[in-house]
């Protein structure tokens, strides 16, 4: 029984450790090609960009976007602008 309490807690585990979608705020930075800055070394492109109906052209430089990125980060989705009070 101690071998199966064992491996349940392992799956258990490593269920809770996988991060399906994560989060982040990010700057436009150039607008065409739109580069968008996430922190001082990452930076995404139109190409790692996936719009949503919110975002079909143009998005000005400065502005701050929420953004989701797929798992394993390859793709990001564009989900809405950040407005400073």
């Amino acid at each position: 029984m101690q071998f199966f309490e064992i491996i349940k807690s392992s799956i258990l585990h490593s269920i809770q450790s996988l991060k399906f979608v994560e989060t982040y705020i990010g700057e436009v930075v150039e607008e065409q090609p739109i580069k968008i800055k996430i922190d001082d070394k990452i930076f995404i492109t139109e190409d790692e960009i996936i719009r949503t109906s919110k975002f079909p052209d143009l998005i000005e430089r400065g502005t701050k976007l929420l953004i989701i990125s797929e798992t394993g980060g390859q793709k990001f989705f564009l989900i809405d602008t950040i407005l400073e009070i």
